[in-house]
């Protein structure tokens, strides 16, 4: 019997010391957990007052911060043309209140309520071939051989 009660002292022992592990275990997870969460408020912070430096300062933006600005400048102008391009794609036109997507020929948003422009305002692609075809029409005065729409492949 006392085979036995050593096996049950041991198990018993062996039980404690596992749920211990257990229990400091999940401590640590929720202490990572709040961790964690602190750091992604601290960066929604930092991001927070990054934008609202920029949206003040970019019209006159420091010397030192020139650089970043104008990679802030060209990077949301890429960003509006890849959006643009995607909503063509996708047959959709993107509100201007909410940001959501609307079909093309819905008058207005389905998420906000706001009233979509009529007609939206033609890619500049459209708008340089428009330059290229009045350019072939006075090529006699001005001598120019660029390439029109026309004669593109």
């Amino acid at each position: 019997m006392a085979f036995f009660d050593e096996l049950g002292k041991a198990l018993s022992g062996k039980g404690k010391e596992a749920a211990t592990k257990v229990r400091d275990l999940t401590e640590i997870l929720q202490l990572k957990n709040k961790l964690s969460s602190e750091k992604e408020k601290v960066n929604k912070a930092y991001i927070n007052l990054g934008m609202a430096y920029y949206d003040r300062h970019e019209a006159s933006a420091e010397e030192e911060y020139a650089q970043d600005f104008e990679t802030i400048r060209s990077g949301l102008l890429r960003i509006s043309e890849l959006e643009d391009e995607i909503s063509s794609l996708e047959g959709t036109r993107i509100c201007a209140e909410c940001g959501a997507k609307v079909e093309k020929g819905a008058a207005f948003c389905s998420r906000c309520g706001a009233q979509m422009p009529l007609k939206q305002a033609e890619p500049e692609t459209k708008e340089s071939m428009d330059e290229d075809s009045s350019c072939q029409e006075e090529e006699k005065e001005c001598g120019c051989s660029q390439e029109t729409v026309e004669d593109r492949p």
